[in-house]
């Protein structure tokens, strides 16, 4: 029903002529779906201009300016599945488009089929997943994550091993959730240095005050599932637009032209009185 609303109400309404800088989220992508990422991009590029993470960290502190009026787009990437490396060498390095990477450090150690997926059963949902997932479904490890670094990319973390931040009553639990998290995935190379950090499930529910102020004080950039606006955020919290492949090109158009933001910008208000 909510795709049907929007999908009428972007045929009707258009695309608004307001400035963005947009963040988008993609998780595991199905070789199935393979298809329906080149279309999704190729109309971003169409009517986007997707910027690099250097560049997105430029333009929200005003340093970066393009001289067009398109949307400007940063594409990001959850968790670290292997679907992700091969739709970045697929699609994105042959056209140079540079993207953001926020892994799961200890999804990275799995060592097997079987390991990735039980791993993703327990950590990946709020509740243990009993259903069949994806028999291709894979974690990325070392040798993808020097790929991604070698094209360029960035890498950013996204706690150990995925649990609900708000959750964590444990102090020493919550600090080693977000901080090992860096030092593992910056023990992986000496090229990398990680200031950007995913907060899992990405909801409001899913962090609270303590867990964002641990967050803050050891990474510059927080990036939330919250759909918004990036152009002049006041502190360093992210809005991202989760997208789902299966999602008509409307509905995804919706989001990048910001008609859903105002559902989350209490939230984003509160987060942002929290640091």
């Amino acid at each position: 029903m909510k795709n049907l609303i929007l999908k009428h109400f972007y045929k009707l309404i258009g695309d608004t002529q307001k400035d963005h800088i947009r963040v988008l989220i993609f998780h595991d992508i199905e070789k199935e779906n393979f298809n329906k990422f080149e279309i999704l991009l190729n109309s971003i590029l169409k009517n986007c201009n997707v910027i690099s993470p250097e560049e997105f960290k430029m333009s929200i502190n005003g340093k970066y300016r393009k001289k067009n009026d398109k949307k400007k787009i940063l594409i990001t990437f959850d968790d670290g599945y292997k679907s992700q490396k091969k739709i970045t060498e697929k699609y994105l390095n042959p056209l140079n488009i540079k993207a953001l990477f926020f892994l799961v450090s200890e999804f990275v150690n799995c060592t097997s089929k079987e390991d990735a997926h039980n791993f993703v059963r327990n950590n990946f949902y709020k509740e243990k997943y009993m259903y069949n997932l994806d028999n291709n479904l894979e974690n990325m490890n070392i040798e993808d994550i020097n790929f991604l670094i070698n094209s360029g990319h960035t890498l950013g973390a996204h706690t150990k091993t995925h649990p609900q931040l708000s959750k964590i009553k444990n102090k020493k639990e919550l600090i080693s959730q977000i901080i090992d998290c860096k030092k593992n995935l910056e023990d992986l190379s000496n090229k990398i240095k990680i200031n950007d950090f995913a907060y899992t499930f990405g909801d409001f529910d899913s962090i609270n005050k303590s867990a964002l102020s641990c967050i803050s004080e050891n990474y510059t950039y927080i990036y939330s599932g919250l759909r918004g606006n990036n152009l002049d955020i006041k502190k360093n919290i992210v809005r991202r637009d989760a997208v789902n492949l299966w999602e008509p090109l409307e509905v995804i158009n919706c989001y990048l032209n910001g008609y859903l933001d105002f559902v989350y910008k209490r939230k984003i208000n509160t987060l942002e009185k929290w640091i």
